[in-house]
């Protein structure tokens, strides 16, 4: 009596939309950010920093334990959207190497290495600095991201003493 209750037309269709289905759970499934899968990352941020003379040897990212030591926060927006801006680092002659931690809205944070060089400063104490971050893993949405970026820096350094100093920084 209920042996065909359930036609071939409808076992397709029910076929077809669990296929569907599947296709979209596949399709949807969160991916690690990759800055090579995503194209370029663009961003500006405004930074304030500090920093002091490295007299305790402390070392960030595997970076020299000398020269001077830099802690700087901000905020500002990219391509990624709008992010604060981290960064621990050293700098010893023009050379600087630190740890970076860009956080998103939600929480999602992007860490990276960062590894610049700086020009000598022009007559109202700005500075360029060109080098690289290289992406080390992030959390949320960023979760396994790798790759590298470029970075162009100015710096400014409020009232022109060596130490301690006080700026500001867009990236």
């Amino acid at each position: 009596m209920f042996r065909n209750s359930v036609s071939r037309r409808n076992l397709a269709l029910i076929s077809l939309g669990l296929l569907v289905l599947a296709a979209k759970t596949v399709a949807l499934a969160p991916k690690g950010a990759r800055a090579d899968d995503e194209g370029r990352i663009k961003g500006t941020f405004t930074v304030a920093f500090s920093g002091m003379p490295n007299t305790t040897g402390v070392s960030y990212c595997e970076g020299p334990a000398s020269g001077v030591v830099v802690e700087a926060h901000g905020a500002g927006h990219s391509s990624l959207g709008d992010l604060s801006l981290s960064i621990q680092k050293t700098i010893v002659g023009s050379a600087m190497h630190g740890c970076v931690t860009l956080a998103a809205l939600n929480g999602n944070t992007l860490t990276a290495i960062c590894d610049l060089t700086a020009s000598t400063p022009n007559a109202n104490l700005f500075r360029d600095a060109t080098g690289t971050l290289t992406f080390t893993g992030g959390t949320g949405r960023f979760e396994g991201a790798s790759g590298s970026a470029d970075v162009t820096a100015v710096f400014s350094r409020a009232g022109g003493t060596p130490a301690p100093m006080r700026g500001i920084a867009f990236y």
